[in-house]
């Protein structure tokens, strides 16, 4: 019988309840929309740290250095490659790689100009770890790079070299042909297919990684170190190990502290966005707090008139109370769903992208270099009960708010206002 007379006052007092259901519906949708997106964002960026079948990525930030024909590519700088060693023989580490990225100058025969290519050197013992892989490890959902011609390079390789499917169109190359990459003549061996989405060390040609350290005569260096982990604490440790080996200007990345600057989100932080969302959902409470204290205020003879008859301070209360949870209701319903639909509106004009340190490519590079996130912006359950309970505990706590009033007011004062 009280929801019954719930509905009735909250469906009779139109103003109000829509005045209510508004401000509810857009705390819910900035909540569900920042949450949502932030998610997507993440998500985005951690599956290219799965796609290399890693959980760490150890890199070097960079020191200006002179033009040369090999150089090492874009931000990077190099590291010692026996931290590599070090870092496999620490405990928890369960597979570990060294990648050498570079970007090889040649002249092009039809127009003269020195146009780089983008080189990786990788161990071709590593079939699970690092930029092409594959073989894929047990916890990685994804499919890893194919070889769609030709064969995967191996340990007695020296001159050979996969390029990617994009590459050798855009160079109208196939399998057996040569390509000048530095000083050096390489034999196209493997023609690879990295799927589509973002790719740390992506590469447009990829190499042994002795020979890639010859090509660029430095010794024995990487710049890329990919780690992959049973547990949080081996992560801390292979961290510690490289601040020690590299100093100041080692970057180490993990899932957990990936760079925000890959979205839009970097100007305005998610906690900052959160925080607002609190700021928003408390000015909320307080205005459909507002509109339950002002309907008792107009409700008197109606409250005095339900006493009179019987009805005693805890019925008025769960009255009060079922009209503020109706409000809760639809507003967070609707509230959820403008939440997610402008985390697709996002999706939909915002293309996020790994953060420029993964990225190996120049701006005049053959092919376009494999940046862009996946972005999906599909909300969790577990955030849409959440958001549904918070629009649930407003009503509930406005309605609470108003029946103390309520519960104040004698029957005999209340009618003589008839």
């Amino acid at each position: 019988m009280i929801w019954a007379y719930a509905w009735k006052g909250f469906s009779r007092r139109k103003t109000r309840s829509l005045l209510a259901i508004s401000g509810l519906a857009i705390s819910i949708a900035l909540l569900v929309a920042v949450a949502t997106i932030s998610q997507a964002v993440r998500g985005a960026v951690t599956a290219s740290l799965s796609a290399a079948g890693a959980d760490v990525v150890i890199q070097k930030n960079v020191k200006p250095c002179p033009w040369s024909q090999v150089k090492i590519a874009r931000d990077l700088a190099a590291i010692d490659g026996t931290l590599v060693d070090r870092i496999g023989a620490t405990h928890g580490v369960k597979n570990v790689t060294g990648v050498l990225d570079l970007w090889a100058f040649a002249e092009d025969k039809q127009t003269g100009s020195q146009h780089p290519t983008v080189v990786a050197g990788v161990d071709p013992r590593k079939k699970t770890i690092g930029p092409v892989r594959v073989e894929k490890r047990e916890k990685d959902k994804g499919s890893c790079c194919a070889v769609t011609d030709g064969r995967y390079l191996v340990s007695t390789d020296d001159f050979q070299v996969m390029v990617t499917k994009e590459y050798a169109a855009a160079k109208n190359l196939k399998l057996g042909d040569r390509i000048t990459l530095g000083p050096y003549s390489f034999e196209i061996v493997g023609i690879l297919d990295l799927k589509s989405g973002a790719h740390i060390s992506g590469a447009e040609a990829f190499v042994p990684l002795t020979t890639a350290q010859k090509m660029y005569d430095h010794g024995h260096l990487v710049t890329t170190i990919f780690v992959s982990v049973d547990n949080g604490r081996a992560m801390a440790a292979v961290g510690q190990l490289a601040g020690q080996a590299i100093g100041p200007e080692a970057r180490v990345t993990t899932k957990a502290n990936i760079d925000p600057t890959t979205s839009a989100l970097a100007a305005v932080t998610a906690n900052t966005l959160f925080a607002i969302s609190a700021i928003v959902g408390t000015l909320v409470l307080l205005l459909v707090a507002k509109t339950a204290l002002s309907s008792v205020a107009e409700r008197v003879s109606e409250i005095g008139i339900l006493k009179a008859t019987g009805w005693r301070d805890g019925d008025v209360s769960r009255l009060l109370t079922a009209e503020s949870v109706f409000a809760g209701l639809f507003g967070g319903v609707i509230g959820i769903v403008a939440g997610v639909g402008l985390a697709y509106l996002y999706g939909a004009v915002v293309t996020p992208a790994l953060p420029r340190s993964f990225v190996s490519y120049p701006e005049c590079s053959a092919t376009p270099a494999p940046a862009a996130l996946p972005f999906t912006a599909v909300p969790n359950v577990a955030l849409l009960i959440g958001a549904a309970a918070v629009a649930l505990a407003i009503g509930c706590l406005s309605g609470w708010l108003a029946s103390r009033r309520a519960a104040k007011l004698q029957p005999a004062q209340a009618l003589r206002q008839l």
